[in-house]
């Protein structure tokens, strides 16, 4: 079993996480569990950030590699779709991937004014889905909310 990460207290594999410190601090295990929603947010970017910039270096080619992350075809192509649509200049720090997705389907413009709302009212990404669906002025493209496909 290979380690993917560790540290004198812990390590992570591919088949979890063992705490290996039985002296280990709750300061220390919230500083664990900070990182590990960090990467879990950060990921799903990387993982579309990676197939995107696959295609531009290696075409079809690439795919091959993108097999080894062992992810269902949805899961990568809603990855893709989203770091696609929310570029990494209109990320924000502080929101989650979440965030991103329910704003994906928007214009640029609105996205910006969007995840700015949701960082400034702190809205979760249920509120912000919600607000999304329930009190947006009407959008003006024709682009489907829910997938960002051309109506």
């Amino acid at each position: 079993m290979s380690e993917i990460a560790q540290a004198q207290e812990w390590n992570i594999s591919e088949l979890g996480l063992k705490i290996q410190d039985p002296d280990l601090s709750i300061e220390r295990f919230t500083d664990l569990c900070w990182q590990l929603g960090r990467f879990h947010e950060a990921v799903r970017f990387a993982i579309g950030d990676a197939i995107i910039q696959g295609e531009h270096l290696f075409g079809e080619a690439c795919y091959q590699a993108v097999e080894e992350m062992q992810l269902s075809e949805d899961a990568r192509q809603e990855y893709v779709r989203v770091a696609q649509r929310v570029p990494p200049s209109r990320r924000r720090k502080g929101l989650s991937w979440s965030h991103h997705r329910a704003v994906a389907a928007l214009e640029p413009a609105e996205q910006k004014d969007w995840l700015k709302r949701a960082k400034d009212e702190g809205l979760s990404h249920h509120a912000l889905r919600d607000e999304l669906r329930n009190g947006a002025e009407p959008q003006a493209s024709t682009v489907c909310r829910c997938c960002g496909k051309t109506l």
